[in-house]
Order: structure tokens, then sequence, then C-alpha cells
């Protein structure tokens, strides 16, 4: 008979597990063992993944924090970008163009997102005007036909993406908390919280409550079903995971507050300058 279990696990928690899922996901196993390349587009789910994989933590660029939506105080020269083949991994960052645009189908790019909703539609929410590098490189690879794999917790979930990206975008905000953001589809299959599960241990993941207060904010309950053996690795695993810490390379976590270099690309920021709580 199927046992039950219940689990929590915080934003950071989801992330790791995505990312231990991740590595067994068969678009991912497929590219690492038949030599195919496999781009990796940084952020900290993205970031925790390289770390899985043994390449250290990745660059964090954009992040949302409790003050809005930031940027880091400097670009350090940690890849943002990795492209991993054949075993060995190399800095995509300068080059991020010209590598997409010699990858095919047979290989995968891995991007987290920053929006999820419940059609299984994702986006990545950019800052600067056309998204950046990494934006002009993900539309030339849908042009190409090159397939993507999103992992994302479930804390990303929004009730409609189509109405989100209808609102959003970097013109016509009159202020904002952070650089004003524009939203932009991505399109693969999305692994979450729930698709791990399955993935890493063949249970089926419920989720049962949101969020939460102190470390507990932006945390999902889940009741966990599936065989006793099943049931007891997966237990055994969130236990393990339990106080992971955010996955990014360290001096990129800090944030800026105002007069960084990605400043000039940004609009409506109120910490532009250097004052957080004034706006015009």
């Amino acid at each position: 008979m199927p046992k039950k279990v219940q689990v929590t696990l915080t934003g950071n928690e989801s992330k790791r597990l995505i990312a231990k899922a991740a590595v067994l996901h068969p678009e991912v196993r497929g590219r690492l063992d038949s030599g195919h390349k496999l781009l990796l587009a940084g952020g900290t789910t993205v970031s925790a993944l390289a770390e899985e994989l043994g390449f250290g933590p990745m660059r964090i660029s954009g992040r949302i924090d409790a003050e809005g939506t930031r940027s880091a105080q400097t670009i350090t020269q940690t890849p943002h970008n990795l492209l991993i083949q054949n075993g060995q991994a190399v800095n995509a960052d300068k080059n991020i163009q010209a590598i997409v645009e010699g990858l095919s189908s047979d290989d995968l790019i891995v991007t987290g997102a920053n929006a999820i909703d419940p059609s299984g539609r994702a986006a990545l929410a950019f800052a600067a005007l056309g998204g950046g590098s990494r934006g002009y490189a993900l539309h030339s690879a849908y042009m190409q036909g090159i397939p993507m794999l999103v992992l994302s917790g479930l804390n990303k979930l929004i009730p409609d993406l189509g109405v989100a990206m209808a609102y959003s975008g970097r013109s016509g905000v009159e202020y904002s908390m952070g650089a004003a953001i524009g939203l932009y589809n991505i399109f693969g299959p999305v692994v979450t919280e729930i698709k791990s599960f399955e993935l890493l241990f063949n249970v089926q993941a419920v989720v049962i409550a949101g969020s939460g207060i102190g470390s507990g904010e932006g945390s999902r309950t889940f009741i966990l079903i599936g065989e006793d053996e099943n049931i007891r690795q997966a237990w055994d695993a969130v236990l393990a995971l339990k106080g992971c810490t955010l996955s990014g390379e360290a001096d990129s976590l800090a944030v800026c507050y105002g007069g960084c270099d990605n400043c000039i690309r940004h609009v409506g920021c109120i910490y532009k300058g250097n004052d957080k709580n004034t706006v015009d």
C-alpha cells in the first residue's frame, strides 16, 4: 500500500532539489552522455545545477529580493553562461551569440524562469533593452529550433503569464523598486519540485500549502505518496537538504544600490540616485 508523508521545502531547498533532478533528466543526461552541447543560462537554480555537475557556482546577474528587481553590484569574471561538452566547461559570456548560432537541435539550453503559470508557460524577466546579450541569443536559439529545459520552483507560479506580459515592460513605468522589467517567453518542459520528486524518487508530490513566516517565506509544503522504500529515500533526501544556502558566485550576490555598471541600461529604478526612500 502506498505510503504518505508531508514535507516542507524553502525556496533554496527547492532550487537544490530541482538541480539534483535536472542531472537525471533525460534531456540533460542524453547530452552529457552523447557528447552534444549543453548551454547553462545561469540563475540561482541553474547555478545549483552547475555545482551538481561539478563546475562550481555561476555568476548571478539580475535577481528579485525584498527591495525589488535588482542587479549585481559588480560584474565578476565567473561565468554567467556556461557551455558544457565532453566533460569540459567554458565561459560563454563574451561570445554567447556565436555559441548559440553554433548549436543544433541535438543540443540543449537549460535556463531558469522568473514566472511560470498553470498552463505550463514560462518567462524570464529582463531589465536591459532586448534582454541584453542573453536575450538576443535566446531569440536566435528559437529561430534555429534549439530545445530548452526550464528549471523553476513553484514559488514562481503566477495566475496568467499572458496577462502579466501584457502589463509588464520597461516603457511607461514611472518609478520602480529596482529596474523596470519586461517578460520574455521561454518554451520547453518545466521542471518543478513535482517533477523533481518523480525523477529522483518515483514518488507523487502534491502541493498542499504555500509560503510561511521567517525563513519559511516562499516555501511550499507537499504530500509525498509512493512505495515505502521510495518514500524513505525522498524523506531522507529532504532532511539532507535542510538549511541549503543560495547557489551563486559569492561576489556576484552583492546587490547594487545605484551607480553600478548596469545602471545605464536600466530604467525606472528609484535606487539610481542612491536614495532608497525617495521618488521624484
